[in-house]
């Protein structure tokens, strides 16, 4: 094969060809094939899940996302330092820090996850990636509420066990359930893009699996990750939204040169275009296979129809593709979700690598190698030192 996993057997690129790879699997090999839940437990474990595999871990994650009520501790920690001027990542980290041990314990106790493979470190990982989600729309949520954005009564709305994992998420984003069956398939094949693929090349990944080499909570470990969302990781889908949102408002229902003659604007200032060009690949591949699926359920709106002129003019000028991020970007406002949502999601969906990444850091030695490598490695450059 010609993809590298540089020291891990999770994930990692390829570059001839320019390619993702999850568990030796072509990463679009399962977009489009793998419900996201599917997709986590393949991430996890390398095997392919059984139906009733999928199911009872789908189970776990919905059980594990409702687990947070108006009156947690983590709710009240997360408005405190948003009314502080907290970020949005920020905000998330401070929810993970409280102590959710009853709630785990409770939550693991009610289904037998052993029996389909999962040890105990993976149940815990797997508590925080059903978590995560609603710490994530507290977030947004009590930010938008402060900038006078949210909309009345959304935080709280949270399913009791009525919904799968990927319709709970959905109606976190959004404050409805889905329209139809292409709507839930387009969000779920976008969150499983996004969800492994760079090995621990990605910041977001590599600090989990720094911190829990020292032997932190795996909570902590994945705390760290979100340390690493910043404006140059993380954060393009979000300003992709932003940017097909004022195209739109400014472009709505224009002719085709209209939308050009914006881009061309844009440029002739100097201003990026968020959601187009790749720090390493020329080719994000994962774009093609998420176009063809919104093309096979017939997806339209005004945001695919910018992302189609905008790829269509940045490729014929600079010879510039577009990324995941800015395909998402289209795909997320599509199903009317607002822009914060951009940055969220994707944590939501990266948080499953940084838990696979972490669990394999967690069977090696702490700092990830024994004393003797590490005398080995160092030894050379300690000469002549005291």
């Amino acid at each position: 094969m010609g993809y590298r996993y540089h020291g891990t057997d999770i994930d990692g690129p390829s570059l001839n060809p320019e390619e993702l790879y999850v568990r030796g699997k072509k990463l679009n090999d399962v977009i489009g094939n793998f419900s996201f839940s599917a997709a986590i437990y393949h991430l996890l474990t390398g095997e392919e899940a059984t139906l009733s595999q999928e199911q009872l871990l789908d189970c776990y994650l919905a059980k594990a996302l409702s687990t947070l009520t108006e009156d947690d501790v983590a709710l009240e920690i997360i408005r405190t330092v948003v009314a502080s001027g907290a970020t949005f990542s920020q905000a998330i980290i401070a929810g993970l820090m409280v102590d959710k041990t009853q709630s785990l314990e409770q939550t693991i106790a009610a289904f037998d996850l052993d029996a389909i493979g999962l040890d105990r470190d993976s149940q815990v990982g797997l508590y925080y990636i059903g978590l995560i989600p609603s710490l994530m729309a507290m977030a947004i949520e009590s930010i938008q509420r402060i900038e006078g954005k949210s909309l009345d009564g959304k935080i709280g709305k949270y399913t009791r066990g009525e919904q799968d994992y990927i319709e709970a998420l959905f109606t976190l984003c959004t404050n409805r359930n889905f329209s139809n069956s292409a709507e839930k398939k387009i969000f779920n094949d976008v969150m499983v893009s996004l969800h492994a693929g760079w090995g621990f090349l990605a910041p977001t990944v590599m600090l989990p699996r720094v911190a829990i080499s020292t032997r932190v909570p795996i909570s902590q470990a994945i705390a760290a990750g979100f340390t690493a969302a910043g404006p140059a990781h993380v954060g393009a889908c979000e300003k992709a939204m932003e940017f097909f949102t004022g195209m739109d408002k400014q472009c709505s229902g224009e002719p085709e040169a209209v939308v050009i003659k914006f881009l061309e604007e844009r440029l002739a200032k100097k201003q990026k275009i968020p959601g187009f060009g790749h720090p390493m690949f020329k080719v994000d591949s994962r774009n093609a296979r998420v176009r063809d699926i919104i093309s096979e359920i017939d997806l339209q709106s005004n945001f695919i129809r910018l992302y189609d002129i905008t790829a269509k003019f940045l490729n014929d000028k600079l010879g510039i593709y577009p990324n995941i991020d800015g395909i998402s970007a289209a795909v997320f406002l599509s199903l009317g979700m607002r822009s914060p949502y951009g940055t969220g999601l994707f944590l939501c969906s990266r948080t499953s690598a940084m838990v696979a990444h972490i669990l394999e850091q967690k069977e090696k030695p702490p700092f990830g190698a024994t004393s003797e490598e590490i005398r080995k490695w160092f030894g050379p450059f300690a000469v002549g030192f005291d």
